[in-house]
């Protein structure tokens, strides 16, 4: 007797052996009261054209979405959607916190891991420079951590999901439904000016960095200047419109991750906001050569030019200038080409003068193919192109006075002459008229040096100008505590005659690069950061598709990574 195939989990059943012949199935026959599990061939399910519709008008919405949000600002969102579904409001803090700005992990009640900034409550914000370097390490750490390696705290392909913001956190201290027109800020970006680095250069340059990226996040953007060594912002610069909501708490501000809901910039952390993720995230793969980091250099040049309006006298004579050289030289056919000359301690990236500085004679050279390539440019004729060099002028600025002054380069005009920085040599000439002590001249000596900056306001015998140190030593040990150890406990508290100085210095430098941006030409070496500051501020166009920005420091380019 025959056995049949019946369906999954049913009984064999056994049949006299007919003549009725009847094919091998796999389930039984259908019912004649329920419908058949098999659609009937060419029909279509009932609901399956609602069902198709849906899909399709899902798949619609989120194209139209995604076409009208920045994808890094979806990337950025996406940790915070995870945690409406797992519940980051179950997470909860350890007992015991620490007494500084750490990275704590949080648990929920199923054990599981994740983490979160803890700043104190009474700790004094902004966080100093050496605790926002240590805060970031340890973010780094703890979430490969708690990731087990898959995350890092300052990658732009992958905000970390296991973070959970001090924003979220604090959710229900956020004010009321009646009050959102003065709510804080959803997500904001803050530049802290304060660096152990003396120079302008690498703030200014971070500053416009800061603010590109802000707007590319769609962030609100503020600026703490509470502790920068040049005083205030709006002591050099127009002040930053008022964004229509409220700058967010102090202590929601945090350095890490970078996904974090209010970030905050400073010299401490800029190498890992502009670090690799960075370049290769923001890098067009479609373009080779420089135009690969055009995206970058626009977000600097944004930057730029949200932020670089100097103001008062500085402005008055930057616009006279402008107008002398539109007047003087590119009315009669001339060009001006701007030089910038770093000394101090600074040094070249080129190996055979890194212990030393690029001769000026290469400079000289240099200056000369600029113009001679202007003058190919233009009409043959050889009364125009004597005109054009009669015309064309060299303008020069740098942080040694002496260079102004050298054989080389002696026929060029400052930059601008409004404030200039004077060598120990031009001030004793000077007291020399004045029957003066020489001895009392401190100038710039060789450029500018980080220990001659920090030490402006304290004078030679180790006194400061705000008063005496304490003289409870002998006359050997009174010069044991060195210039430089008592500048590093008032740099971030100058005097008022310090700050002063520091201002002068600073307005100096910024109408030494707005002239320079000015120029038709530029030459400059890259080991300075004054240097990549200058292509910046003159655009894309103008500094690398016309090439009229050329560095003379080796064969580095704008868009090549240098040594860090």
């Amino acid at each position: 007797m025959p056995l049949r195939r019946t369906a999954a989990g049913t009984t064999p059943s056994l049949k006299p052996k007919t003549s009725l012949s009847i094919p091998l199935i796999d389930s039984p026959l259908p019912s004649p009261v329920l419908p058949s599990i098999i659609p009937t061939h060419g029909q279509r399910r009932p609901g399956s054209g609602k069902r198709r519709a849906f899909r399709i008008l899902s798949l619609c919405a989120v194209i139209f979405i995604l076409t009208r949000i920045p994808l890094i600002a979806v990337f950025n969102a996406f940790p915070l959607v995870l945690g409406w579904f797992v519940g980051d409001q179950d997470y909860q803090l350890p007992p015991i916190l620490p007494d500084s700005a750490s990275p704590v992990i949080m648990k929920n009640e199923h054990g599981r891991q994740k983490w979160t900034v803890h700043i104190p409550a009474d700790m004094e914000l902004p966080l100093s420079l050496p605790q926002m370097r240590d805060l970031c390490s340890n973010c780094l750490q703890m979430s490969q951590q708690v990731s087990h390696g898959k995350f890092q705290s300052f990658d732009y392909f992958r905000p970390d999901p296991n973070f959970i913001d001090i924003a979220d956190r604090q959710a229900k201290s956020m004010l009321s439904a009646e009050n959102k027109q003065d709510a804080f800020c959803e997500t904001s970006l803050t530049f802290v000016m304060q660096s152990e680095d003396a120079g302008l250069g690498n703030t200014l340059m971070n500053l416009f960095m800061s603010y590109g990226l802000a707007q590319k996040q769609g962030r609100s953007f503020f600026i703490d200047d509470t502790n920068w060594a040049y005083g205030t912002f709006s002591a050099y610069f127009k002040p930053l419109p008022k964004p229509a909501c409220r700058p967010p708490p102090l202590a929601y501000r945090v350095p890490c991750p970078l996904q974090a809901r209010h970030l905050v910039v400073s010299s401490s952390n800029a190498h890992l906001i502009f670090g690799d993720s960075f370049e290769e995230y923001f890098r067009s793969p479609f373009v080779a050569g420089e135009t690969q980091q055009k995206e970058i250099f626009d977000m600097a040049h944004t930057g730029y030019e949200a932020l670089f309006h100097i103001i008062g006298d500085d402005a008055v004579y930057l616009q006279q200038r402008i107008l002398g050289l539109n007047r003087e030289v590119r009315s009669k056919g001339g060009i001006a080409v701007g030089v910038h000359v770093r000394h101090g301690d600074t040094h070249p990236l080129e190996a055979q003068y890194s212990d030393s500085y690029i001769p000026l004679d290469l400079y000289v050279k240099k200056l000369s193919t600029i113009i001679r390539t202007h003058l190919e440019q233009a009409d043959s004729d050889s009364a125009l192109a004597q005109s054009m060099i009669s015309h064309s002028k060299i303008m020069l600025a740098s942080d040694d006075p002496d260079v102004y002054s050298s054989l080389e380069l002696g026929g060029a005009e400052r930059a601008q002459n409004y404030i200039s920085l004077a060598s120990k040599s031009s001030l004793d000439a000077a007291n020399d008229q004045q029957e003066l002590l020489a001895d009392e001249n401190s100038g710039w000596e060789g450029g500018f040096f980080q220990d001659m900056f920090w030490s402006l306001g304290v004078a030679a015998d180790y006194s400061l100008v705000g008063g005496p140190l304490p003289s409870n030593r002998g006359p050997t040990d009174s010069k044991t505590l060195s210039l430089g150890s008592v500048a590093e406990q008032h740099r971030l508290q100058p005097s008022k005659e310090a700050l002063s100085l520091r201002e002068w210095i600073g307005r100096a430098y910024l109408l030494d690069l707005a002239v320079l941006s000015q120029s038709d030409q530029v030459l400059c070496g890259i080991s300075s950061a004054s240097c990549r500051l200058l292509a910046v501020m003159m655009g894309w166009n103008k500094a690398i598709t016309r090439q009229s920005w050329q560095n003379i420091d080796g064969n580095w380019s704008w868009s090549h990574s240098l040594p860090r």
